[in-house]
């Protein structure tokens, strides 16, 4: 028989009272940590092994990228281009998968341009180019505005120049709150 205080420690883990003992809690611990390692390693997916066909959106922001040298084009903003020019043109989504394949990450806008030329995409590229910079598609009289304050040639002047309305006071200023009239800021601004 067993003296007394070595009967109290038990002898597996079921007879502790919470049925675990260190040793597993230390096992599971590994596991759980190999697990998430390995969920976090970058493994492809069969789903990004798979060919799959060209994305006319992916393809438009991919070439406004390259064209304008903007990385962060306005999804939304790319998306009424993008159906402003279907409208206009049945073959845009082939042409733009045609740029997009050209396109390749490390080209500068004047090399995107140069092979868009030689491959007979010259003008085609150009009308993109100007459509992210007017906001505006065609420049006949039945050219489409699809964006105003939001075309590039004003992000360039932003930071001194407001878009440029009727007003001095840039588009929508009529929705800003009055200002206090008694206000020492605007008193000392004036």
């Amino acid at each position: 028989m067993k003296p007394e205080s070595q009967q109290c420690l038990p002898s597996d883990a079921s007879e502790n009272g919470i049925g675990s003992s260190r040793r597993d809690f230390i096992k599971s611990a590994l596991v759980i940590s190999a697990a998430g390692l390995a969920t976090c390693l970058p493994l492809r997916s069969f789903a990004d092994s798979v060919p799959r066909g060209s994305d006319p959106t992916r393809d438009f922001i991919s070439v406004s990228q390259g064209i304008t040298e903007h990385k962060h084009i306005n999804p939304q903003l790319a998306a009424r281009f993008l159906t402003a020019f279907d409208k206009r043109d049945a073959q845009f989504a082939s042409k733009i998968s045609q740029l997009a394949r050209l396109r390749q990450p490390s080209d500068s806008a004047v090399s995107f341009k140069q092979k868009a030329v030689a491959a007979g995409l010259g003008d085609f590229l150009q009308e993109i180019l100007t459509a992210w910079y007017t906001g505006t598609i065609g420049s006949d009289y039945k050219g489409t505005l699809v964006a105003y304050k939001d075309a590039l040639m004003y992000a360039t002047v932003s930071d001194g120049l407001v878009v440029p309305t009727y007003c001095g006071n840039g588009p929508l200023w009529w929705t800003e709150p009055v200002p206090d009239p008694l206000d020492p800021e605007l008193i000392n601004s004036l």
